[in-house]
């Protein structure tokens, strides 16, 4: 018989409803360890206790988090874990606790010296990925360089292949600009940058279109995995299609990380109202993962 993937779930900031839905997750999938802050094994009941009972962002349920996180980083590096699913955590609450790092994956990214991780999601047969991540929006055009997208592509790309299945994936690329820039007429990167990043992409025999206006493409869903340039030109097609059981992805980790697609729900945390169904699947996918990548390795 297979041996169970060694998955870890972590509590997420423990004033949020990650503690909740983390318990729903481990009594879904009993082979999962929890890691509260900085503990493994943590008793998810008792491991907030020392902590303030008021919810919302503290800089104590920031270092908690980013403890627990830590601890997650080191196993998975070790080679003691196959993958981490995370619970939410607070950005603002990072801040307070004096954390540089804007989200997880730029933390992941950071203790495993990857360059450019990409941010991805999947909902059934819905993927989309992000050629940016946490960047202002005045930001972006900057963020959005031939590089960016290229590598975007490219890890969405090999995530379809090696973890989903699909043996020769067709990415659909968005544009930036509305109707994806018009030939020019509302905005260059389509032309200097993003389709560029195309070519680079096709020229390494990966079958990849666009760039197409945005707001058409989530329409038709005639691909197998979409490159949205920033955060909510993706996230809004994520949302709307598959509120409850999207799962936030990691691409290019030395390991699986997988999350649920929503944030701390400070307001219902404690109050028996957390919908945990996003964490389950981010937990099912990560172990789907691991077994796929496993079974792969036979042959």
């Amino acid at each position: 018989m297979p041996k169970a993937p060694r998955l870890l779930i972590t509590l997420g900031d423990p004033l949020g409803i990650g503690p909740e839905i983390a318990a729903a997750a481990k009594t879904a999938f009993p082979h999962a360890k929890t890691i509260g802050p900085g503990a493994l094994g943590a008793d998810i009941e008792t491991a907030c206790e020392a902590l303030p009972k008021r919810r919302g962002p503290c800089a104590e349920g920031g270092a908690a988090a980013m403890a627990a996180l830590r601890k997650a980083a080191e196993l998975c590096l070790g080679g003691e874990a196959d993958a981490v699913v995370t619970a939410p955590i607070s950005k603002e609450a990072l801040k307070l606790a004096g954390e540089p790092f804007p989200g997880h994956t730029e933390f992941f990214a950071k203790v495993c010296a990857v360059r450019r991780p990409v941010m991805a999601f999947s909902a059934g047969d819905l993927f989309v990925s992000l050629a940016t991540i946490h960047v202002a929006l005045k930001r972006v055009p900057l963020a959005v360089t031939r590089e960016a997208v290229l590598t975007a592509i490219e890890r969405t790309e090999a995530a379809l292949r090696e973890w989903f299945g699909k043996a020769r994936p067709h990415i659909a690329v968005c544009g930036l600009n509305p109707h994806a820039g018009e030939n020019g007429l509302f905005g260059k990167e389509e032309i200097k940058v993003i389709g560029p990043a195309i070519e680079d992409a096709r020229k390494k025999n990966i079958d990849a279109t666009g760039p197409h206006p945005a707001d058409s493409l989530f329409a038709k869903r005639d691909f197998d995995g979409a490159v949205a340039m920033y955060h909510d030109q993706g996230l809004v097609a994520v949302k709307a299609l598959a509120w409850k059981t999207a799962v936030n992805l990691t691409l290019g980790l030395p390991f699986v990380r997988t999350s649920p697609d929503h944030g701390t729900a400070f307001d219902i945390a404690g109050r028996g109202k957390a919908d945990a169904t996003s964490m389950i699947e981010a937990v099912r996918l990560a172990d789907r993962i691991v077994r796929r990548k496993a079974a792969s390795s036979l042959f």
